[in-house]
């Protein structure tokens, strides 16, 4: 009994046992009349009892929605039995914001048996998948005179919770207008020419005598431009072939855990992939880190391939000196780290070289370029082009897009100047980059679209 009674009851008890032995010594009948009154309390409070079952059932057991979009959480609580206050609070797990309403209640149930409608609105600003368990629950004795009884209900809610898309229009006369090698390029050498007319280009040896323009090359000649034949090339069978190299290293996590290098560089592979997919190539999507080759998914065509590449983007967090660790190299420091191993990015190329040659992929590498790992990337892109064909052409068949971390991380006027000097003082890794063989491609996303930074460069 002593476990059921609050501190309110033994203090009633002590009272009553006090009034009583007064009344009883001093022989004062009043005091053992005013005895009985927290005896009765006592007793009272014995046979009443607080709300001991608790019945939740949520409204929804998914919801999907994208970052940064509201969501609206119910469930139904019915109370059977007992009498008393009775407390709720939905477990949010983190980056959930409440927009709207509370998840903790304090409700009130009275001598019939009741049951109350809950619900509230939240904001999710970081993609993943979660899970709302746990409702805990407190019972209160409507007197106090009983222990609080605690419990929980598990009702599990799933918030599948995407990156917002970028949706990139289609554009007339896409190749004159873009800087960027759009799918035009990506194209397999191996295979049949078909009947499309592709470009006119200058005469390669190898290329067949009738496929010669003999009108071109006499114009070309005339203007003393080149004094090489002209052939015409068209299309060939096969489907063109497009690798997107996501960095994921903790150069990626500059600024705040929400918005981040990282987080855009993940909307920027999503598009691409949703880009290509839609003009009919096939995309490949590699992760790497420093610590090596985290998620690779082979080139391939359609709707289900960019579900594949989707759902892995969803799960995909940024290294950190933990990661690093768990993979045999904990107690090294991280930034000699960096500099003992700059060859992460090549190794990944490597791990893809089986579907790289034999094809002119367009190579794309999504990362922040710094001194920390411009050698790597360099690396990279050289290793890139010994399986690749894209010197025959004259935009490179490899691409950085640089996210401007520094930009990203910026609060106020003073840290955007601070972030353009840096950017100025590492304008020489650039013109590294692009002595290597690729083009660069600086993307602010505070400042413009993706898709703006696709079609003009």
């Amino acid at each position: 009994m002593t476990n059921l009674l609050s501190k309110a009851s033994s203090k009633l008890f002590s009272a009553f046992l006090t009034l009583l032995l007064a009344g009883a010594f001093l022989g004062n009948q009043i005091l053992i009349y005013l005895s009985l009154i927290p005896l009765l309390t006592v007793a009272l409070a014995l046979n009443v009892n607080q709300p001991s079952k608790i019945i939740v059932k949520r409204t929804e057991k998914e919801l999907s929605l994208y970052a940064g979009d509201d969501a609206k959480i119910s469930f139904r609580v019915e109370i059977p039995d007992g009498v008393g206050i009775v407390t709720l609070a939905d477990m949010l797990p983190s980056y959930f914001n409440l927009v709207d309403g509370n998840n903790f209640r304090v409700l009130w149930k009275g001598f019939r048996k009741q049951s109350f409608e809950v619900s509230y609105r939240i904001n999710c600003v970081k993609r993943g998948v979660y899970e709302i368990s746990k409702i805990n629950w407190e019972s209160i004795h409507p007197l106090l005179l009983k222990q609080t009884k605690k419990g929980s209900e598990e009702e599990t809610l799933r918030l599948f919770v995407r990156h917002r898309p970028i949706f990139i229009k289609r554009a007339k006369f896409i190749r004159t207008v873009s800087k960027m090698p759009l799918p035009s390029e990506s194209q397999a050498k191996m295979g049949i020419a078909t009947t499309d007319f592709r470009e006119i280009r200058d005469y390669v040896p190898g290329d067949p005598y009738r496929s010669i323009n003999w009108k071109a090359t006499a114009k070309s000649a005339q203007s003393l431009k080149s004094w090489l034949p002209k052939v015409n090339e068209f299309e060939k069978e096969g489907k063109k072939v497009v690798w997107v190299f996501l960095d994921k290293s903790a150069n990626m996590v500059l600024g705040p855990e929400t918005k981040n290098p990282f987080e855009y560089a993940v909307q920027a592979a999503t598009a691409l992939a949703r880009f290509y997919l839609e003009r009919d190539c096939k995309v490949g999507l590699c992760i790497y880190g420093f610590a090596g080759v985290e998620a690779m998914i082979f080139p391939d065509v359609g709707s289900r391939q960019y579900y594949k590449i989707f759902m892995e983007l969803i799960f995909q967090e940024p290294e950190s000196i933990k990661v690093v660790s768990r993979n045999e190299v904990a107690g090294a420091d991280f930034k000699e780290l960096q500099e003992e191993k700059p060859t992460y990015l090549r190794s990944a190329v490597m791990r893809c070289r089986g579907h790289l040659m034999g094809a002119n992929p367009l190579s794309i590498i999504v990362t922040s370029i710094s001194k920390k790992n411009v050698e790597a990337i360099i690396e990279g892109i050289k290793e890139i082009r010994k399986y690749t064909s894209g010197m025959r052409f004259k935009a490179s068949q490899v691409v950085v897009i640089h996210l401007m971390g520094n930009h990203i991380a910026a609060r106020d006027d003073y840290e955007e100047i601070a972030a353009d000097i840096l950017d100025l003082k590492n304008r020489q890794l650039f013109e590294k980059v692009r002595r290597a063989g690729a083009q660069v491609l600086f993307w602010n996303p505070l400042r413009h679209s993706f898709e703006k930074l696709l079609l003009t460069g």
